[in-house]
């Protein structure tokens, strides 16, 4: 094969390199790029038994992402956790010449399996081998410092050949050209997924939705009535003057792990962390459904902290209880903070009685407390709350009915936490 002069429409570099602008502009996912990228090098006449990619990402939890595509296996996406992505010492990692690429800072790697390959080498190689691939072509991209989004300094390519002479020398230079463009590609799709990833993992994701769309201006805000949740731990300071600092973060990790998958699962929106406390809103806009939608996501928040507070105690480890305050009122949510640090977050009155109704749950012991005006607009789910009395809260004019729920008609609360 020739693939610098080949077809009517220029050479095989410049098709394959316009192809990949073109997908690179497009944005599509990488899946899909690695897909599209492997039917192309065969089309140009490379025997192309296998494409495989990879990279770093930024994520808080998946450390690397990788694509694969083969003839025999099609597609084949992996995202590697954070804590191995590094152990280069890892028997995956040995099994394969990626780790003498990122070791030793090499640039391209390569293996002629049918002719000069000596078995034993990698296990990675030996199975292409013995699965009839002919040819083994390993290429590293390392992008500059000042470039970069997390750790994702270098990407790697790999290409197998199945033709009966592995890859010719023309061939090699279409693919050396090609992983300079592909690694463009890679990096900008990579780089709105870290920006979706990380908008959506500090800000949630409706806000981070929002500003992706466009709402970052200072004073860009918008008041919508919601179900405000506020939520914290029994006893957190305590704890915090008394457990070593990985202990600590241990137990809160645990707690809020559990905490905001469930508000979010119960279709409300985590806004803040503020320590051991969780600021979060459930819209009026999902069509009355917003309190019940709260309501469910108390019982089973609380359901899920006792059962991870009888785990942690049976594995030694401090536990604690969670109160939660439900109120529901118009707030302010958009942008607030100075020109150039902002928050995405809700502010209001409302807001402030959320946190004043989950601390009159220690003085009431109680672990929910729900507002007077939320259960006004709670609808059927009015039969699940039983009332308190009256009590005045701090910074509201005139005490106010406050409510609970009543055990008999909201399973799986456990009130022995």
């Amino acid at each position: 094969m020739e693939p610098s002069g080949r077809g009517r429409d220029g050479t095989a570099e410049s098709r394959i390199t316009r192809w990949i602008a073109e997908a690179a502009v497009r944005t599509v996912e990488p899946s899909e790029l690695v897909r599209g990228l492997a039917e192309r090098l065969r089309e140009e006449g490379l025997g192309l038994g296998r494409l495989w990619v990879g990279a770093d990402i930024l994520h808080p939890t998946i450390g690397a992402r990788t694509v694969s595509w083969s003839r025999s296996r099609g597609l084949e996406a992996t995202g590697f956790a954070r804590n191995l992505r590094r152990d280069l010492d890892d028997p995956q990692w040995r099994a394969t010449p990626l780790r003498l690429l990122l070791m030793e800072g090499l640039s391209e790697f390569r293996r002629r399996l049918a002719t000069d390959y000596c078995k034993g080498e990698f296990a990675l190689l030996d199975g292409f081998l013995d699965a009839g691939l002919t040819d083994y072509l390993a290429c590293a991209v390392r992008f500059p410092q000042g470039t970069l989004v997390g750790d994702s300094a270098v990407m790697v390519a790999t290409f197998a050949s199945e033709a009966p002479g592995g890859f010719t020398e023309p061939e090699v230079e279409l693919l050396r050209v090609t992983v300079r463009q592909l690694a463009l590609a890679w990096r900008s799709i990579l780089l709105l997924d870290a920006l979706r990833a990380v908008t959506g993992t500090y800000l949630g994701a409706d806000a981070a939705r929002r500003v992706l769309s466009g709402r970052i201006a200072r004073g860009e805000v918008e008041t919508i009535r919601a179900a405000i949740w506020f939520s914290d731990l029994e006893g957190f300071t305590t704890l915090g003057a008394a457990l070593p600092k990985e202990r600590l973060m241990a137990l809160l990790n645990d707690y809020a792990g559990v905490v905001i998958e469930t508000v979010e699962r119960h279709g409300g929106q985590v806004l803040k962390l503020i320590g051991d406390g969780v600021l979060a809103i459930f819209s009026l806009d999902a069509g009355g459904t917003a309190c019940r939608w709260a309501l469910d996501a108390a019982i089973a928040a609380l359901d899920a902290v006792d059962r991870l507070s009888t785990d942690r105690r049976t594995a030694g480890e401090p536990a604690t209880r969670m109160f939660v305050g439900l109120h529901l009122g118009e707030v302010l949510y958009g942008n607030i903070g100075s020109a150039d640090r902002l928050d995405f977050t809700v502010l209001g009155p409302a807001v402030n009685e959320a946190a004043r109704l989950e601390r009159m749950c220690r003085s009431l012991e109680q672990r929910v407390i729900v507002s007077a005006s939320f259960a006004a607009e709670a609808g059927p789910e009015r039969a699940r709350l039983i009332s308190l009395g009256r009590y005045a809260l701090r910074g509201v004019a005139r005490p106010q009915e406050l409510f609970t729920l009543d055990p008999e008609r909201s399973l799986g609360i456990l009130t022995g936490a």
